[in-house]
């Protein structure tokens, strides 16, 4: 076994072998390893980004049999390759995570399998947080109600990209990994092939010409003839919450993915902290169909990772 650190980014053959490993593990557990925020900086330029790979053998020589991504803010997640697993790949990778991260270090876990308890427990970690994974079938939805003074549009590429970010920013404050998105971080996405502006929806106040909210709807381009359309973020300035905008601007996004895209599913994430959201989406008929949890170190103390790595 063979592990080696490098900030990104991955040379882009490289990058091609973690999104193919990221695929075969999705096609085993039935979950995707790798968050779309993690697979869109495998070979961008990312300041702060630390790449970590396990082979089975040299670098350069060896099968990449695990990886493992670390952002600047803690956040991280790994994966092993199916046919290395039980072998240690997986222990190694988390400790290289925790030499580089430390106590800030937060692991993300998708679709919380058996085996990642098991090894959060063994290197002292503790459930920090909850993701829920929602979905609802195709169902009679009711009219959009929106606040007095508020209009709904669709969203401009190169027009609406500063207030959108700030407004982003503002609604998630406390969720890094979303609220911390950038220029680039919004050029990725709108340069993806599932991109359709005609699912992003902007609620303007009519007075001011203030962005007040927005749902972005998603609607995948490589998961066959039935795809699950996503409520991709729906968000509302702090300024505009508590006015049942929320609310609107999520029905606006359901109707198009039911109703105009014709989807049969919808499925989005919610964080287990928003209650609000969570009711909300409850009665709109949602239930839950996976969790993904974030490991972090017991009290914010970081364990000893110097410890003998098995392999």
């Amino acid at each position: 076994m063979t592990l080696e650190a490098v900030p990104s980014p991955l040379p882009p053959a490289t990058a091609a072998v973690v999104t193919e490993l990221a695929r075969s593990a999705a096609h085993s557990d039935g979950v995707n390893p790798l968050s779309e925020h993690t697979l869109l900086h495998l070979d961008g330029e990312h300041s702060g980004d630390v790449h970590v790979l396990a082979y089975a053998g040299q670098p350069g020589a060896g099968e990449l049999a695990g990886y493992g991504a670390l952002g600047p803010d803690g956040s991280a997640e790994l994966v092993v390759s199916p046919s290395y697993r039980r072998q240690g790949f997986g222990t190694a990778l988390l400790r290289m995570l925790l030499d580089h991260g430390g106590s800030r270090l937060r692991v993300w876990a998708h679709g919380r399998l058996p085996g990642s308890n098991e090894l959060a427990a063994r290197l002292g970690l503790e459930v920090a947080r909850e993701l829920y994974f929602l979905r609802r079938p195709s169902a009679p939805l009711p009219a959009a109600t929106w606040p007095e003074g508020i209009s709904v549009r669709t969203f401009v590429p190169g027009q609406d990209d500063a207030a959108w970010l700030a407004v982003n920013a503002a609604a998630f404050a406390h969720h890094p990994e979303q609220g911390g998105w950038d220029q680039a971080d919004l050029a990725d996405r709108l340069q993806q092939p599932w991109f359709d502006p005609a699912g992003f929806f902007l609620a303007v106040d009519d007075a001011s010409g203030e962005l007040a909210g927005f749902h972005w709807t998603k609607v995948p381009t490589d998961e066959g003839d039935d795809p699950a359309g996503e409520v991709y973020v729906v968000g509302v300035s702090p300024n505009y919450q508590d006015t049942g905008l929320g609310k609107a601007l999520t029905l606006e996004g359901l109707h198009h993915l039911q109703e105009t895209r014709g989807l049969s599913n919808v499925v989005l994430y919610v964080d287990g902290t928003n209650t609000a959201a969570r009711a909300l989406y409850t009665k709109l008929g949602f239930t839950t169909a996976a969790l993904d949890v974030q490991f972090a170190p017991v009290n914010g103390v970081t364990p000893d990772s110097s410890a003998h790595i098995a392999s």
